[in-house]
């Protein structure tokens, strides 16, 4: 990191008690924010109600509060944040890089032109108009064919290109739910966090965060 301060987060998903890969991520960011004398700030990603735990919160917090891991300032929680994200949507949109799309995921698997990382490829049937007779259902954004690489802080470098490895992806779901990749980008944009330690499995969903950083022209985080 530069000279500047570290502010990091730690960004649980209320669905369930803390488990053991989730409490791993926690002590790994609070440590590395706190080595540097940073700030270590607490997200709740309650964003999808239907798989929110009662209780579940408080469940967290109490471990966090029984383990020492203590959090910096108020706890900003995602179900309350939706302005924030229909706002960089349309941000989006006046540039000209998303688009409505009718497609069901049976149509994408039916027509998806090979598997991707994280399941079928978008084969882009809607970037350019939705079909005759169709409503929108989802918000996508479309990437480009250039690659996206960054350098993690354990696995070194990572490149993917997201119109091979994941098509164009989804930013408000056909439930009206914003996505996950979305609203993680704003939310650290606007609490200035720029260290994000997170588990392995969100390795490969990190060029989709860095992509949206710079399309809306955010600073991009050190990722570990």
């Amino acid at each position: 990191m530069s000279a500047e301060k570290v502010v990091g987060r730690f960004a649980p998903s209320p669905t369930g008690p803390l488990h053991f890969g989730s409490l791993v991520a926690a002590v790994g960011s609070y440590c590395l924010a706190r080595r540097e004398g940073g700030l270590w700030l607490l997200r709740m990603e309650d964003l999808d109600p239907p798989r929110v735990v009662p209780g579940a919160a408080d469940e967290i917090l109490s471990s966090l509060e029984r383990l020492g891991l203590h959090w910096d300032g108020e706890i900003v929680w995602q179900s309350q944040r939706s302005e924030a994200y229909l706002a960089a949507v349309e941000t989006l949109r006046d540039k000209g890089l998303v688009f409505d799309c009718a497609c069901t995921r049976k149509e994408i698997i039916l027509s998806a032109p090979h598997p991707g990382e994280e399941g079928p490829i978008y084969p882009g049937t809607c970037r350019r108009g939705l079909p005759v007779g169709r409503k929108p259902r989802a918000l996508r954004i479309e990437v480009p064919p250039e690659q996206v690489s960054f350098s993690d802080g354990v696995f070194g470098r990572v490149q993917q290109v997201l119109v091979d490895a994941v098509g164009d992806f989804i930013l408000r779901r056909a439930d009206g739910l914003f996505a996950y990749q979305l609203a993680v980008v704003v939310d650290d944009e606007a609490e200035g966090v720029n260290q994000v330690v997170r588990g392995a499995d969100l390795l490969s969903s990190t060029p989709r965060q860095i992509f949206l950083h710079a399309c809306l022209g955010n600073r991009i985080p050190e990722y570990i």
